[in-house]
């Protein structure tokens, strides 16, 4: 999927909402760590690595931790991909495969991380994107996740209740850069009332308060931070209808 090949569902003045996906509506225990031992166990049986060394090897080298600067380089897939897998061959090396073999494990971590399988949506997502949608709500995933993010929320099911997807592996952009935010604020045709709701302090709530947009801190305790705390999604779509 290109840049801007999304089909277009909603009107200039929907209301919308914008949603993280990852620790948001769904989660994927232990996401790229997980995968890259997944890749391990079928590819590597016997082998004695276990997930906290694995992790060791992954605290960089993601877009997501450089999102001052944009990625318009790896907005396609393949290009997005193999930029990840100098940090999936380091993180193989790290914990003792030879460089060939680090690259070849390498090259098998993509399937099992978009694997819709292993995401689990929270109880309360569905509930509350209907709810949202019957006051008149449209909804918008903007998420800082892999190029398949799309095919993963249609496998979900969630389709029926989102509009968009956008990812940043599809714009280049990571939140909190607030080209991040204006390239979802332009596709969903720029409403007038416009939430974001995510668990992630920085990349959701500053990143969109940065651009004049009021956000919700959810499944976080971190709450006492923020003008706007929920312990869940239906808590978050309260104080939606309650600012309107």
């Amino acid at each position: 999927m290109g840049v801007w090949e999304i089909e277009i569902l909603m009107t200039e003045t929907s209301p919308t909402v914008l949603w993280d996906f990852d620790g948001t509506l769904a989660t994927r225990p232990g996401l790229w760590r997980s995968s890259l031992m997944e890749a391990l166990n079928k590819h590597e049986p016997g082998h004695r690595v276990d997930e906290e060394q694995i992790r060791l090897y992954l605290r960089d080298g993601f877009p997501w931790h450089k999102p001052e600067e944009s990625h318009l380089h790896l907005v396609t897939p393949d290009a997005w991909w193999l930029n990840l897998e100098t940090v999936f061959i380091r993180a193989y090396q790290g914990v003792g495969f030879n460089r060939k073999r680090a690259s070849e494990l390498a090259r098998f971590v993509r399937e099992y991380c978009i694997n819709p399988e292993r995401f689990i949506l929270y109880d309360d997502t569905i509930p509350a994107l209907k709810h949202l949608n019957e006051k008149g709500w449209k909804h918008a995933i903007l998420s800082n996740h892999v190029p398949e993010l799309p095919d993963i929320v249609k496998a979900l099911g969630l389709s029926p209740y989102i509009d968009f997807c956008i990812t940043s592996a599809a714009t280049g952009y990571e939140k909190p850069n607030p080209e991040a935010f204006r390239i979802a604020l332009s596709i969903t045709s720029n409403p007038k009332k416009v939430w974001m709701i995510g668990d992630n302090l920085n990349a959701d709530i500053r990143g969109a308060e940065a651009v004049g947009l009021p956000a919700i801190l959810v499944r976080n305790p971190g709450g006492e931070n923020v003008k706007y705390y929920a312990r869940n999604l239906l808590e978050a779509a309260s104080i939606i209808e309650a600012n309107i």
